[in-house]
């Protein structure tokens, strides 16, 4: 008679044990969940914790043929980027505005405090694309970037934007609340060659901007071979970035050309040419 009441026993305490394990597995994931998620919260709060480092930022047209003889000028005093082999690259940046243009409108009316979000490739390499935010404050500026794979570049092109929630840099929860919050949108290409010097007191940049072209179709960024629009005005820009200082031989090569210095950006030069 004691053989039923121990299988009884031992029944219990099977079932008993089982419910135990079960609940908790079902407690280890839910602790596993909410670690990961503390960690990811604690990563972006270090992140938004950053201090921008802002760049004095002076822009300039040129013509063509000034900037040719200031390219040559340059050569002569300043080091070129050594991550660059020849003489330059080409850029091309996809430009996101609002539904009214707020980002356009701001830089025509000379607003204070402006920003702007950006996709950007080089060398139609589509194996490193960038999403970028420019923020600019009177005449100084600072750039924050990630990277974007082809896959998630085409995913904003289509209007997919939830997977941006989950990355981890500080950008990409940014620019998915502008995406919402302003509705910004693709609005226009912009292709360029680019010839970059350096200087290191100061951390000088100074890059060359020509063959400035327009793509008006934004969903075919992913595309090689654009047939763009290049600017009829055949405008070149200079631009001049550095630190606290700016080495005072710097401005004796630029001023050589008379350049025109101007607030306008790439993005402005390019809407204006294809919609007004």
């Amino acid at each position: 008679m004691k053989a039923p009441f121990i299988l009884r026993g031992f029944f219990f305490f099977y079932v008993s044990t089982a419910s135990v394990l079960r609940n908790f597995s079902v407690s280890f994931s839910e602790m596993l969940l909410m670690q990961r998620a503390r960690i990811k919260h604690v990563e972006r709060r270090k992140e938004a914790m950053k201090e921008p480092c802002y760049r004095h930022e002076l822009k300039y047209l040129l013509s063509p043929e000034k900037a040719e003889i200031l390219s040559k000028r340059l050569e002569k005093f300043l080091p070129r980027d050594p991550h660059v082999r020849g003489k330059g690259y080409t850029i091309r940046s996809l430009y996101f505005d609002s539904f009214n243009d707020e980002a356009l409108q701001d830089n025509l009316m000379g607003a204070a405090l402006r920003e702007k979000f950006r996709i950007r490739l080089y060398e139609e390499d589509f194996t490193l694309i960038r999403l970028e935010k420019k923020v600019k404050h009177l005449s100084q500026g600072f750039k924050e970037s990630g990277l974007l794979t082809p896959l998630e570049t085409s995913w904003i092109l289509e209007g997919r934007y939830e997977f941006l929630k989950e990355k981890k840099e500080r950008i990409f929860l940014d620019f998915y609340m502008a995406l919402r919050g302003k509705l910004l949108r693709p609005k226009v290409i912009i292709t360029y060659d680019r010839e970059p010097f350096m200087w290191e007191a100061g951390n000088v940049r100074i890059t060359l901007d020509r063959n400035i072209r327009f793509y008006r179709n934004p969903m075919d960024f992913l595309k090689k071979n654009l047939c763009c629009l290049p600017d009829e005005k055949r405008k070149a820009l200079l631009e001049v970035k550095y630190d606290g200082f700016l080495p005072s031989f710097i401005p004796e090569i630029l001023t050589g050309e008379n350049p025109l210095q101007t607030a306008h950006s790439k993005y402005v030069l390019g809407r204006l040419a294809l919609d007004y």
